[in-house]
């Protein structure tokens, strides 16, 4: 289905596992420093000019680790080796601090506290030793794995979308209290497709030949929203709830039949496809946008540890435009891309009751804030604080066959005006 999609020339983006190491360092280095105040000045001064060094380096280091495991979460092969490089470091990063504990437990002891100094000093410089054999590696893998690390805003994005997504997604960070859960965003009415598997024969079976997939709709109008909830452990948690309405113009016996709801953890979504034109989903009548989400309802948790993939339980859902009349739908505004919901973006709304109001159909600003949503639950830090080059990573199109248009660069332009000018002078004119 993934090469399928791309194919078709959709806009791809995979989302990466979480980035925790600047979390874990920090507090690792803030144990180092707890231990230097009980040391004599002298040896005191030595491990803090270490930890320094340590500080600064994991810095250095952090976002190159991250960067390593975004290009290779988008599925670039040449980048194999060093991921198992960076995975061992991290590793060692993270268990730091445990690893300090245990040399200065004894501290108190006057006969272990010349052993214990000497101990951090040394496993200090072995950790400094590992960072830098490990620095230029990655720059080295980075460069001849031909990812794009560039932190211009990738050609295929829009900025308006953007801007009005990363708005009311910041809203929701300065107003969200962590007790209550709360709905991020307008109610985007659209319509849900679902994959339909045709049965597989048994020679098709033998020959490798896989089942043909087809889209069916499951819901004419559904209600989807981005929720945020409060956690234990996480500052950003969301899921997005898509609720079936009723309210289609079609017959609905409600004594038999009741509104569905489907529900998944944004942490569960592993890719998205956007097209904002041609019939992705091969339905007759239909060539408009279309939003491809492929979930993967088997992840038992958002820890790295836990983010690996299953083939058993993928689950892909499909979001069209809704062609819902107005007189079908009495109970909300209707909403093109360029009307109340784009001004919306810039309104100040925190009761819940007034945010329900608010609706939308426009898929690209769905999909723009499922993107920073996820970029948030991943990082656990608000988009604000975010580094350019994991920001770009997730706005950045995989698929550059999906980029339909060619842009020329100024000399390019004038050398072929040049060519145009020259061929039209050596014209010989009419009689």
């Amino acid at each position: 289905m993934d090469e399928f999609l791309s194919k078709a020339g959709s806009q791809a983006a995979t989302f990466a596992i979480k980035s925790g190491i600047s979390i874990a360092s920090s507090y690792a280095i803030k144990t180092v420093a707890t231990f230097v105040t009980k040391i004599p000045e002298e040896d005191a001064s030595k491990l803090d000019r270490l930890r320094s060094k340590l500080e600064t380096r994991i810095d250095i280091v952090s976002p190159a680790i991250d960067l390593v495991r975004l290009v290779a979460a988008k599925g670039n092969t040449n980048l194999e080796g060093t991921l198992k490089l960076t995975r061992t470091l991290k590793e060692e990063i993270d268990s730091f601090d445990s690893k300090i504990a245990t040399i200065t437990e004894n501290y108190h002891s006057k006969k272990n506290q010349r052993q214990s100094i000497v101990a951090v000093e040394e496993y200090l410089n072995d950790l400094l030793s590992r960072i830098d054999e490990v620095i230029p590696l990655i720059n080295l893998s980075l460069t001849i794995s031909g990812a794009n690390l560039s932190t211009a805003l990738p050609q295929n994005v829009s900025p308006g979308r953007l801007l009005q997504a990363s708005d009311l997604i910041n809203e929701n960070n300065r107003a969200f209290d962590n007790a209550t859960e709360v709905q991020v965003g307008p109610t985007f009415e659209l319509t849900l497709f679902s994959i339909f598997y045709h049965l597989q024969s048994a020679e098709n079976a033998i020959n490798g030949i896989k089942p043909r997939i087809t889209w069916k709709e499951d819901f004419k109008k559904a209600l989807v929203t981005l929720r945020r909830r409060p956690t234990a452990n996480d500052r950003f948690d969301y899921y997005v709830k898509i609720q079936e309405s009723f309210q289609d113009g079609r017959y609905h016996d409600t004594d038999e039949e009741k509104e569905q709801v489907i529900i998944f953890d944004i942490w569960k979504v592993l890719k998205l496809f956007f097209s904002a034109s041609g019939k992705l989903l091969k339905l007759e009548d239909r060539n408009s946008a279309v939003l491809v989400l492929k979930v993967d309802q088997n992840l038992k948790s958002s820890s790295p540890e836990a983010k690996t993939s299953s083939t058993e339980d993928l689950i892909w859902y499909a979001f069209g435009e809704c062609d819902v009349s107005e007189d079908d739908n009495d109970d909300s505004d209707e909403d093109d891309e360029h009307s109340e919901t784009d001004n919306s973006a810039s309104e100040e709304i925190t009761q819940e009751s007034e945010r329900e109001k608010v609706r939308s159909r426009s898929i690209s600003l769905l999909e723009y804030m499922i993107r920073l949503a996820s970029l948030q639950c991943s990082d656990q830090e608000s988009i604000l604080n975010i580094r350019d080059e994991r920001l770009a990573m997730y706005l950045t199109d995989e698929n550059a066959s999906s980029v339909k248009s060619k842009k020329y660069n100024v000399e390019e332009v004038t050398s072929r005006l040049q060519k145009i000018k020259l061929a039209s002078d050596d014209t010989p004119n009419e009689a």
